[in-house]
């Protein structure tokens, strides 16, 4: 009797684990199968578990399986899917907006304790809004003025951020705001040091989560362990409770090349090949019984920048001529890197936005500026070029065109880029010496004003306003036109600043106090077409989002891009035993 008395009381205790009062995320899926163990790979461990010190990829990565926030991610990435947040909702006021959002009823950490509006308004009071508790600062929360916004509890679900001027970005930056649990870091805020060494790798016993899964185990260069989250919100349409996987196991790999041995041999379940290995891949994939997959063109780009302010002035005036820098782009031949080197695997890019971005802006394409050795000569003819007997291209006053043109050394595509630039630009009678060099010389020259043209990349992002630094005039990257004030080197006296950069600059600054949307899209369209029209920057190339799985691997995504990748829903994510 004693025996049924106690096994009653684990059942009812087990049913009460599942059946708290919550308000549910249902997800409008069915059929999935609950339990196994999906199996991924990484070339590091984590540095910390800490969401507001993870700088590193390998942090960052295993932290969104555990840490949740307000609202997530579509698959354009836009933050509109309501996850701790049961609904948002924005209201403008004469001069500013406030953000709105109200948490689900009966939510609870991994260690059952309640999350609530009091986690939120404790992470953002002593941890997201003060610049030295974290290792980026607050300014991504702060807006135009550099003001951060009012925050109020309003209700016992309810908090609202409001700002003095119409920032845009609330949903993106209040809605993805990671919530730490009040009761394990109340005592660990005194101060930035005392909080950076809170859930460090040493501290996992102490780990909560309000995501999907947990971290329950991590032996160094073996496997870092995560199961299910037995408190977490979500289930499916048919009353399954999610996460569907009960555990997520990453393998420690030392490098790319073993992390490729480990797929083969059957022992990891994703792989994201590089455009070289993905043929051999697809290849096998039938034989094993893989999926693979081909996405959009990823975000970032390669591109080609010429100095305006070159320190010699002859080729400033080359450089800061419409005609020419569109002639340098109609003269390369974007379609031999994307063979040549992504194996077919690539897209060519006009402007700044990647196809891949739900800002970008399809009428780039329409402008004509595929590889055309003709067309380029023509837009040569308009801007006053012409060439001499010799065949080498001058301007109007005589000097023939000759440039050296810089990449950073060891990067392969780049430096494709350059030869095949510079085998074309022979044909127009232009000399460029192309010269690979260190990275750190290349960002010394950036910054010191000594180069002609550079071949580079930077990061890109689902939403172009997060390019400001590059697109201001004021901006730190702005490197091709630093103003006199920003750069010693500049000279002031031949300072061109062209109207379609005073315009540039304008929409950059109101951007960020556009909340309608449609207003958004037609000053980011409008930029996209200037940057496009005048080749300010001549983007080249970038690889497609390329992927290979096994077939016992299901995802809810039908459609896996750069910016929602086959994890995107990690708690929808199931496998076939």
């Amino acid at each position: 009797m004693r025996k049924l008395f106690v096994l009653v009381l684990v059942v009812l205790s087990a049913i009460a684990m599942f059946a708290y009062d919550v308000e549910w995320r249902v997800e409008d899926v069915t059929g999935g199968v609950k339990g196994g163990t999906l199996y991924l790979s990484s070339t590091s461990g984590p540095k910390t578990y800490n969401p507001y010190w993870a700088q590193e990829t390998s942090s960052t990565d295993i932290l969104n399986w555990t840490i949740d926030s307000a609202l997530n991610a579509d698959q354009k990435g836009f933050s509109t899917i309501d996850m701790l947040a049961a609904e948002h909702w924005m209201e403008e006021t004469e001069t500013g907006v406030i953000y709105n959002f109200r948490l689900r009823k009966g939510l609870k950490w991994s260690d059952g304790m309640p999350l609530t509006v009091e986690d939120w308004a404790f992470t953002t009071e002593k941890v997201a809004f003060v610049d030295e508790m974290t290792a980026n600062g607050a300014g991504a929360y702060k807006d135009d003025n550099d003001e951060l916004p009012i925050m109020k509890v309003v209700d016992d679900y309810t908090i609202s951020f409001e700002y003095n001027t119409k920032f845009r970005n609330g949903w993106t930056m209040l809605g993805g705001m990671q919530i730490l649990p009040k009761h394990i870091f109340e005592s660990k805020v005194t101060d930035p040091d005392t909080f950076a060494q809170t859930w460090t790798l040493e501290q996992l016993p102490s780990l909560v989560a309000s995501g999907p899964f947990m971290v329950t185990e991590y032996i160094p260069e073996v496997r870092l362990t995560l199961e299910a989250n037995p408190y977490f919100y979500a289930k499916t349409a048919d009353g399954v409770q999610l996460p569907y996987l009960n555990e997520v196991v990453y393998l420690m790999v030392g490098n790319q090349n073993t992390e490729r041995l480990k797929f083969e041999a059957g022992e990891t379940d994703i792989y994201s090949p590089d455009a070289q290995n993905f043929p051999a891949i697809k290849a096998m994939s039938a034989e094993k019984g893989w999926n693979v997959i081909i996405g959009g063109p990823n975000l970032g780009s390669n591109f080609v920048a010429f100095n305006f302010n070159a320190q010699d002035p002859i080729k400033r005036k080359w450089f800061r001529n419409d005609e020419f820098r569109r002639a340098i782009s109609y003269a390369f031949d974007r379609q031999s890197v994307i063979d040549n080197l992504y194996n077919g695997l690539g897209a060519a890019i006009y402007g700044p936005t990647s196809p891949t971005s739900g800002f970008y802006n399809p009428e780039t394409e329409k402008l004509g500026l595929k590889f055309s050795i003709s067309k380029a000569k023509r837009e040569l003819k308009k801007g006053g070029f012409t060439w001499n007997a010799e065949g080498q291209l001058v301007d109007p006053d005589g000097n023939p065109v000759a440039f050296e043109l810089v990449t950073n050394k060891g990067n392969p595509t780049r430096e494709e880029i350059g030869n095949i630039l510079k085998d074309s630009l022979e044909k127009l009678g232009i000399y460029v010496v192309f010269n690979p060099i260190q990275f750190n010389t290349l960002v010394n020259n950036i910054y010191g004003g000594s180069w002609d043209g550079m071949i580079i990349g930077l990061t890109g992002s689902n939403d172009p306003g997060s390019g400001w630094n590059v697109q201001r005039i004021d901006g730190g990257l702005h490197f091709w036109n630093y103003p006199p004030e920003s750069q010693e080197w500049v000279d002031a006296n031949d300072y061109f600043l062209p109207d379609y950069e005073k315009r540039i600059d304008e929409i950059f600054k109101k951007q960020v106090t556009t909340v309608n949307q449609e207003e958004l899209v037609g000053l980011f369209n409008e930029f996209q077409m200037i940057m496009a029209e005048r080749q300010v920057l001549i983007y080249t190339v970038t690889q497609n989002y390329l992927v290979a799985m096994t077939e016992r691997v299901h995802i809810p995504n039908d459609n896996p891009n750069p910016v929602a990748g086959v994890l995107w829903k990690r708690h929808l994510i199931w496998v076939a035993e």
